[in-house]
């Protein structure tokens, strides 16, 4: 019996080979685009970045570092793509097999005319070889790799859109303590102005200024809440909570900054660090995968059935039937190479939706080093006019006490100090947010797991 399989399947195997070489297959070769060799941003040096940097704990902030811990196990988006992972492996799993092989063996007893029983055997055997299946495969796996950059990329999403959300509920409640002071000074300015008034020494215009910048205040407090609630919720949301309920205690405790220089590495480590990147590399894998796999699709299947019988008495007989069925697509060529040419026309533009990827992963970190150090100049500049402010209302609420500063002036400086000061509220914000945004560009931390929470 193995003599007489032997010789059919070699051939068959024979077969399939040269019709396996008539493809012509695109190998894929990992995509690759010249980059300097460092950032040209002064900020910038060599230390390589990592994907699993905690870099929200180098602001130092308790809270923040709970926010995180929690939003990380709990968040839904996130948790939708860990499914999605594994819903992508499973279906790598399930991908067809270069070779499909399946067999059956039979036995039954014959009662035979001649006399006496007669055992007969049978064993069938298929086996089927697809020119497209080496490339499902191989899309299946590319496809899983998408997955798996997707979840990576979701949760940069997340830290990016919490320590933002963070940043901006400090930012407003500074904005609300800001608003409070002047409030308090508004309402000292009028005081004073109406000891002036009983003596005298002031007029009806100049007591309404002060009572204006009170009720204008007051308004502006008002709306400030209502951000610092919705601050809240967009949090509690990130958080996968039920909007209103915090976990955490969000009482203002400062503006977060940043007390650490960050690395950026090279653009060359953008490559592998930055999930977008990364996914648009196997979006490429695939689409060369798809392709092979429509170009495959254009040339013959081969199958094999195979059926020894066998008797189990002395006879000498032995029936044999091997059936060699190839299917040769003629007719719908056409179709077939045009879906070849589509194919072939989306690798190609695959392969340059992952080049303007990295272009604009470098741009976004240049642009973001760029910013880091400005706004560390604002920054300064802004605490620097803050102290030079105060001093000169200071100095002149007594000048104006003693009637040496017109009301006029005085409200003037007061002005200038409340600008400065919120001046120097919002730049910290958007050094601080400069600063996530940074680490989201370089791909830090793109590769945290649920972590436990900080005290």
């Amino acid at each position: 019996m193995g003599t007489f399989i032997a010789p059919i399947f070699l051939k068959a195997g024979l077969c399939g080979l040269m019709l396996a070489g008539c493809a012509e297959v695109t190998e894929y070769k990992k995509p690759a685009t010249p980059l300097p060799t460092k950032f040209s941003a002064a900020d910038a040096n060599t230390k390589k970045v990592s994907i699993q940097s905690p870099w929200w704990r180098h602001f130092k902030d308790p809270t923040l570092d709970q926010l995180v811990a929690i939003a990380l196990k709990d968040n839904i988006q996130l948790a939708q793509a860990r499914l999605r992972v594994e819903e992508a492996g499973a279906l790598t799993l399930a991908a067809a097999p270069v070779v499909d092989i399946n067999g059956r063996i039979e036995t039954q007893v014959a009662d035979s005319a001649l006399g006496g029983n007669r055992d007969l055997g049978s064993i069938s055997g298929r086996a089927t070889i697809f020119g497209t299946a080496r490339y499902r495969n191989e899309a299946a796996r590319a496809r899983s790799q998408i997955a798996l950059a997707e979840l990576d990329a979701a949760r940069l999403f997340l830290l990016s859109n919490l320590t933002s959300a963070y940043i901006d509920l400090r930012f407003v409640q500074k904005r609300l303590a800001l608003k409070r002071q002047e409030l308090s000074s508004w309402q000292r300015t009028s005081r004073d102005l109406d000891i002036l008034r009983e003596q005298g020494a002031t007029t009806r215009l100049e007591i309404l200024q002060p009572i204006a910048e009170v009720s204008e205040t007051r308004a502006e407090i008002s709306v400030l809440l209502i951000e610092v609630e919705r601050q809240k919720n967009r949090i509690a949301t990130l958080l996968g909570k039920v909007a209103g309920v915090n976990e955490v205690n969000l009482a203002y405790r400062g503006q977060p900054y940043p007390r650490f220089r960050a690395s950026s590495g090279v653009p060359a480590d953008l490559l592998s660090n930055r999930p977008d990147v990364r996914s648009a590399e196997s979006g490429y894998r695939l689409a060369v995968a798809e392709l092979n796999e429509a170009e495959a699709d254009r040339y013959p299947t081969l199958d094999l059935t195979g059926t020894i019988l066998g008797r189990s008495d002395l006879s000498p007989t032995r029936n044999g039937i091997a059936i060699l069925g190839l299917n040769i697509p003629i007719f719908d060529q056409g179709a077939r190479q045009s879906r070849v040419q589509a194919r072939n026309a989306r690798a190609k533009s695959a392969f340059l939706q992952w080049r303007s990827r990295v272009l604009i992963a470098v741009e976004e970190v240049e642009t973001l080093l760029v910013a880091q150090r400005k706004l560390n100049n604002a920054v300064g500049s802004s605490s620097q006019s803050v102290k030079l402010n105060s001093e000169a209302v200071t100095l002149s609420r007594e000048l104006f006490k003693v009637q040496e500063i017109s009301v006029l002036d005085f409200v003037r400086l007061q002005r200038n100090k409340l600008d400065a000061e919120a001046n120097l509220a919002q730049n910290r914000r958007q050094r601080a947010l400069n600063y996530v945004a940074l680490q989201i560009a370089l791909g830090a931390g793109s590769a945290q797991m649920p972590i436990s929470q900080t005290n």
